[in-house]
């Protein structure tokens, strides 16, 4: 018989799209590992990530490395999805938590060096309708504390002429003017703009409008705008949009030094296997003579080769940190310079150093990864501390509260 053109176009648009959706999934799995190992770079201590497109179950991906605690609120494995990571650092006792079912906002609040926080995370519809600032406001009067964050993607700008580049004259003036009264309701000011009151800079850049915008804010009340020491804007370069940085003064109690462990990727590093050789031809050329004995020959050597193996990875860090930090550098003139003259030669410009950067962040993330693997494939599924850090991940350490007969919870 004659074949069916149209059974034949639907497979392969089918077959497009799967390709697109694996394709868009690999970059999202990509993306979400840069952030995390820059964000354990940068040594944040908690994280408010937006769009993270996961399941419940797969939130455990989360929980790696720098992470101890992980609270989330998922839609589906390709849309929406927040979520608030806790370092393992920060004793953050949290006492209760609220999840949108939609995956778009998710509220925690508990002690944190003995004062009573709430944070809360939020990636907002587009455009975001009143109704959600008022369901934002309802979920921050009922879970008031003394110190206050709301944080995330709130996909409006509160000032147009300041927040937006170039100006665009066809907006919905009704969602900013519904966020500026939800933040006046709850008495909320935005940090970054109190502490850079004429400045202008952006968090995200729209390809398909070829327009600046800043859409990512922290909010926090007037109150505690003391206890903020800092509050800065990122490159955008890993995801579409530029972190946003804020810091809190707050009580802090040092944390004890960790082990050293010999840093199994190394050994994939050529050049480190030859230096490595050379050093110990030379250690034991001058020091293995009969007057030594081979106890104290052993543990000298141990000593000097960890003093070499920690000075070779200082310097290689180094390294690739002066040369992340020149390509950031260079980023921010390219796009500084493309947001005042937005010409194809600065967004060809400002795309070559952004591929330049993620080259060198794909290979931190790399041996993050190598490590992580060899990790695992020691331990496997033996009984070790290994497998019982991982258990204790998915246990609660500490009861929040405590539910009575009639059905009320208790946190006291």
């Amino acid at each position: 018989g004659k074949k069916n053109p149209n059974k034949a176009l639907n497979i392969e648009y089918r077959m497009k799209n799967i390709q697109k959706y694996y394709r868009r999934l690999l970059k999202a799995i990509l993306s979400e590992i840069l952030l995390l190992k820059k964000y354990f770079m940068e040594k944040i201590q908690i994280a408010l990530l937006q769009e993270v497109h996961l399941v419940d179950k797969e939130h455990s991906k989360l929980k790696q490395d720098w992470v101890d605690q992980a609270f989330y609120s998922s839609f589906s494995s390709n849309r929406r999805g927040v979520a608030i990571l806790v370092h393992r650092a920060v004793p953050f006792v949290p006492e209760s938590y609220k999840q949108d079912s939609e995956g778009r906002y998710i509220l925690i609040q508990g002690s944190l060096w003995d004062k009573f926080i709430t944070l809360m995370n939020i990636y907002a519809p587009n455009p975001p309708p009143p109704s959600f600032w008022t369901k934002v406001a309802a979920e921050q009067e009922e879970y008031k504390s003394p110190i206050m964050v709301l944080g995330g993607d709130f996909n409006c700008c509160s000032d147009e002429k300041k927040d937006r580049s170039p100006l665009m004259i066809q907006r919905k003036l009704s969602t900013r003017a519904s966020l500026t009264k939800m933040l006046s309701d709850i008495s909320l000011t935005d940090v970054w703009r109190t502490l850079n009151p004429l400045a202008r800079d952006f968090t995200f850049y729209s390809n398909s409008h070829k327009s600046y915008s800043r859409i990512d804010y922290f909010f926090v009340p007037p109150q505690i705008m003391g206890q903020v020491t800092a509050c800065s804007i990122g490159l955008i370069h890993i995801s579409d949009h530029a972190p946003v940085y804020l810091q809190l003064s707050m009580a802090d109690t040092a944390a004890d030094k960790p082990r050293w462990h010999f840093p199994s990727y190394l050994l994939n590093d050529k050049d480190f296997k030859e230096k490595m050789e050379a050093e110990i031809k030379q250690f034991f050329d001058i020091n293995d003579t009969s007057e030594t004995s081979p106890e104290f020959l052993w543990e000298s050597a141990k000593a000097y080769l960890r003093g070499f193996t920690i000075s070779y990875m200082v310097h290689h860090k180094k390294t690739l940190q002066m040369k992340q930090n020149k390509l950031e550098m260079e980023l921010k003139q390219a796009e500084a310079t493309y947001k005042s003259q937005p010409t194809k030669v600065n967004f060809v410009k400002v795309q070559t150093i952004r591929a330049a950067l993620d080259s060198v962040m794909n290979e931190n993330a790399a041996r993050s990864l190598f490590y992580q693997k060899q990790r695992m494939y020691e331990y496997g599924n033996k009984p070790s501390k290994y497998l019982a850090h991982l258990l204790n991940q998915r246990q609660h350490n500490n009861i929040a509260s405590i539910r009575d007969m009639e059905g009320s919870r208790h946190f006291d």
